[in-house]
């Protein structure tokens, strides 16, 4: 799976292609201190990082660059159109997608892309429009740049912005794709999970009870046995084998998955409409344990391994972090509007965006700017 580049890097929605939403970025503390925060405008899409910057897009259309260590600005590109697509990092180029429509009865640039902009300037190298918005985040797969679309499809493009293939499914494609270097994995609203080869040809399809909404495939951290583990709007949770799309195990909870999932060795960890997080034994399904917020949570939950946390934003507008083991709180933060960005570690930092219009940033006491 391509990485997200080390411990200072977290280059696409989920950390990685294979959508983990695991980092191994150290010391970042089981109890993070409040370091800055930046008013950006309100934040639906992810935060990524390469290195010391971090890109940030907005409801209001607009891409930022952020210096970390300066907490400085360094470049913001006006996109004019809602971005809630979580942007990825490749080869200095930062890909990023529109979703037009976004807010309800109002067109802004009356069509959808997917742009390459220069991640040191901000400058656009190229733009590719798209049928339809882009709730899907981007993936690298094969040298190209995979992303769904509410036009029922998956685009393949290539580094110079050019159409490689389409494939297309019976209904919206909101979840992001994932890859395992050799296969790409996504769900659609039609209820299937698919499995297409580099080609965007299909080596196989399930159909899995419910819409595959904005929950994304995640691909097993160990590689024996290889497995996917992905949620449903009906409620379910699913592991199935990547290699036939055998379902390996299904259990069911009453309200909609709509985040995805996280892995780290044994065990799998996810959110739902029914304020509660989940964690299951990665091989039977059984529940580990679980922890109630106060509201319903789409925020994808993310892993730091060396600290053993689990940290997510609530519709209840806190931002915690759970013990991987018991599932016992040991952090809680609270902001001004609903989290439904989901969180980036890097740098030994952790970035939340909100829809407050604040980038929060996390980590050791010690490393506060102005101690």
């Amino acid at each position: 799976m391509e990485s997200s580049g080390g411990k200072n890097s977290w280059k696409m929605f989920r950390g990685d292609s294979g959508r983990t939403g695991a980092s191994y970025s150290s010391f970042l503390s089981k109890r993070p201190h409040l370091l800055w925060v930046i008013e950006l405008g309100p934040l639906i899409a992810s935060p990524v990082v390469d290195n010391d910057v971090l890109y940030a897009s907005t409801i209001t259309g607009r891409v930022f660059a952020i210096q970390i260590s300066q907490r400085q600005i360094k470049w913001h590109s006006n996109i004019g159109s809602p971005i809630v697509s979580t942007p990825l990092i490749q080869d200095s180029v930062l890909v990023t997608a529109t979703f037009d429509s976004w807010i309800r009865e109002t067109k802004f640039l009356g069509k959808n892309l997917v742009l390459g902009l220069n991640a040191n300037t901000g400058e656009q190298i190229w733009n590719f429009e798209i049928d339809g918005g882009a709730f899907s985040s981007p993936v690298i797969s094969h040298e190209m740049v995979i992303i769904g679309t509410m036009n029922k499809g998956l685009h393949a493009i290539d580094k110079l912005g050019n159409s490689k293939w389409t494939f297309k499914t019976q209904g919206e494609v909101w979840s992001s794709p994932s890859s395992n270097d050799e296969l790409i994995f996504v769900g659609s609203d039609d209820g299937y999970l698919y499995c297409l080869d580099s080609d965007g040809k299909l080596q196989w399809k399930t159909k899995l009870k419910g819409k595959i909404r904005s929950s994304s495939p995640c691909l097993s951290a160990e590689d024996n046995p290889k497995m996917i583990f992905i949620g449903t709007q009906n409620g379910a949770m699913y592991c199935l084998n990547q290699l036939d799309g055998s379902v390996r195990w299904e259990k069911q909870i009453t309200k909609p998955i709509s985040s995805s999932p996280a892995t780290s060795k044994d065990k799998v960890f996810f959110a739902a409409s029914d304020r509660k997080v989940y964690c299951f034994d990665c091989n039977t399904g059984m529940k580990a344990w679980e922890f109630m917020t106060g509201d319903r949570i789409w925020s994808s939950p993310a892993i730091s391994v060396k600290d053993e946390t689990l940290f997510f934003g609530s519709m209840d507008s806190h931002i915690y972090g759970l013990d991987i083991k018991t599932g016992n709180r040991n952090w809680e933060f609270p902001t001004m509007d609903m989290i439904d960005s989901s969180p980036c570690i890097a740098n030994n930092m952790l970035f939340m965006g909100g829809r407050d219009g604040l980038l929060y940033a996390f980590g050791e006491h010690n490393k506060s700017p102005w101690m």
